[in-house]
């Protein structure tokens, strides 16, 4: 073995001691170089880790900061919120202060819940978030299904304990938001719903919202501001007392220890004492009311949730989610998701409970199979609403909203003529690359495919341009096909839109969608001419002509609202 080794060293310095110089010296250098490169990379390491520390060591900082913050301004809070509860209970003027503001709240909110109700989808008011004023159309969203899907898992997230009635709805809007009012009234928009993941998601901001009427926020939202006047009056006697004090017994112990100059500079010392002393008092209580009751909403809602068995580990992805869409479009930060800075905040809380005082309870469901996350219900009625959600964003130019939206849309519900039209509008809207104008295309005639009602007779107008777009001469006929059916179909559904628009419902083409789920495609309500025909003849009253489009025969259309 030994020998072995021998000969094989030999060999190895036979060939270093008969290469040519230069070779020689080349390996040299590489191996200087490899050294050299080695110690490069190691030196660059070394600083990307000093700076992932420092990095780290910052966050970490910003998170202490940021809890102890949180933990001062929850105990202001509370400390104003019992203040005026025990001035409540002890002053009658008091009392009648806070009550006529509360009342003053109550009718507002109820004037507000009969607008929504029954408002039709252009009406719009005004709101103002952060100092940024909004315009939304709140409208509730004219799909039962949906709405009686979102109502039912509300409901199933309400406190036993909770005295108070509720109702949760959604409205119709691109810009993620909910808010309640004092009167039960948990409102979301179809953009806050069409970007959550999941069931667990959407129950957790269901929960929050619960939180803000079951904790009775609006009540003191109502009090507080008339409490702090009191709360800050008091403090300032207490300070003037503690002040006057202070100099009177230093005044006094001034005198006695030096006659009348001693007085005087006692009552110096004493006043500067009592100044110190007393300048806690001094401090008017100042905090975010809207922020101290989010976090408690918050709270309220991991808690919530969990109970219900819903997994709150998606809550802080469902924060990751919106601060992402926030990131990609800054008009989704005037509604529920807020400032970017409280989502973070927001997210840290979230998982410090789950680590925390949530771990337990958490794992104790897991092992018992308890855990639900979503169901297939969710995805069933989710793709209307995404559907319909990246519509409306659509039309309020929030592109990348309505790309995600109707793409999800499509595939979620492949025979959805609606929604293969408007991914088709969106792509070809803002496509830039070969692939985008096929992808537009290829939805486009796939709608056409899909729209055995006739529906959508602006598919056929963009189907046309589209070929026009290409250049090619073959392309012409059927260009010219299609702008002929655009207006024939056009012309017949407008004909119906006018002879049936006061008799059918408003969310015709939601019942169109359920029918085709159930297997009924084709079906449509007869006209307002057809109608009076089939009564003819039982009557004195000769048929009322129908009359067809010389070119096609088109099935009678619903009247849903497609802009163009």
């Amino acid at each position: 073995m030994k020998k072995r080794s021998v000969q094989v060293i030999a060999l190895v310095l036979t060939f270093f001691f008969t290469l040519p110089t230069p070779q020689l010296i080349a390996l040299g250098q590489d191996a200087g170089k490899e050294q050299e490169k080695s110690q490069k990379t190691s030196d660059e390491e070394k600083k990307l880790l000093k700076e992932e520390e420092s990095k780290d060591k910052k966050e970490e900082e910003r998170k202490r900061k940021e809890e102890k913050l949180r933990a001062k301004d929850l105990k202001k809070y509370q400390t104003l919120t019992d203040f005026a509860m025990d001035l409540y209970a002890s002053d009658l003027e008091f009392k009648d202060q806070a009550d006529d503001a509360y009342f003053d709240l109550q009718r507002e909110h109820m004037a507000e819940a009969y607008r929504i109700n029954h408002s039709d989808d252009k009406e719009v008011v005004k709101t103002e978030n952060n100092g940024d004023i909004l315009q939304l159309r709140r409208a509730l969203y004219l799909n039962p299904r949906v709405q009686e899907y979102v109502n039912r898992l509300g409901q199933q997230i309400v406190p036993e304990d909770s005295e108070k009635l509720y109702s949760f709805k959604v409205f119709m809007h691109p810009i993620p938001q909910a808010y309640t009012l004092s009167t039960g009234t948990i409102l979301i928009s179809t953009g806050l719903v069409s970007m959550l993941d999941n069931e667990a998601q959407l129950a957790y901001v269901l929960a929050h919202e619960l939180a803000h009427v079951y904790k009775d926020h609006w009540r003191i939202k109502a009090m507080l501001p008339l409490a702090e006047e009191e709360y800050n009056k008091k403090q300032e006697k207490k300070r003037m007392v503690w002040a006057g004090l202070a100099a009177a017994a230093g005044a006094g112990i001034g005198a006695i220890a030096g006659g009348g100059k001693g007085s005087f500079i006692g009552a110096i010392s004493g006043f500067t004492a009592g100044a110190t002393v007393s300048s806690f008092y001094a401090k008017n209580i100042s905090l975010d009311w809207n922020a101290a009751q989010e976090d408690e909403a918050d709270d309220f809602a991991l808690k919530a949730t969990l109970g219900k068995s819903f997994d709150i580990q998606e809550v802080p992805r469902l924060y990751t989610l919106m601060a992402q869409v926030a990131k990609s479009d800054s008009r989704c930060e005037l509604g529920f998701i807020g400032l970017r800075s409280r989502l973070r905040d927001r997210y840290d809380y979230a998982q410090k409970l789950l680590a925390g005082a949530l771990q337990a309870p958490y794992q104790e469901a897991l092992k018992a199979n308890k855990i639900k996350g979503t169901s297939p219900e969710f995805n069933l009625i989710m793709a209307e609403l995404k559907r319909d959600n990246g519509i409306e964003a659509f039309y309020y130019d929030m592109f990348l909203f309505a790309k995600k939206n109707l793409e999800q849309a499509v595939m979620l519900r492949s025979d959805d003529a609606l929604a293969a039209y408007y991914y088709g509008r969106v792509m070809k809207t803002v496509g830039r690359t070969k692939e985008d104008f096929e992808i537009a295309d290829r939805s486009l005639l796939k709608a056409i495919s899909l729209d055995v009602r006739h529906d959508i007779p602006e598919v056929q107008l963009h189907h046309a341009l589209m070929l026009m777009d290409s250049k090619d001469s073959n392309n012409n006929n059927a260009a010219i096909t299609a702008f002929k059916d655009y207006i024939i179909s056009f012309e017949r559904k407008r004909a119906t839109h006018i002879s049936t628009n006061d008799l059918l419902p408003s969310n015709v083409d939601v019942v169109y969608g359920y029918m085709r789920l159930l297997g009924e495609k084709t079906w449509t309500a007869p006209g307002v001419v057809e109608v009076m025909n089939s009564r003819a003849p039982n009557s004195n009253t000769p048929a009322v002509p129908v009359v067809q489009p010389a070119s096609q025969t088109l099935s009678p259309s619903p009247t849903p609202k497609i802009k163009q």
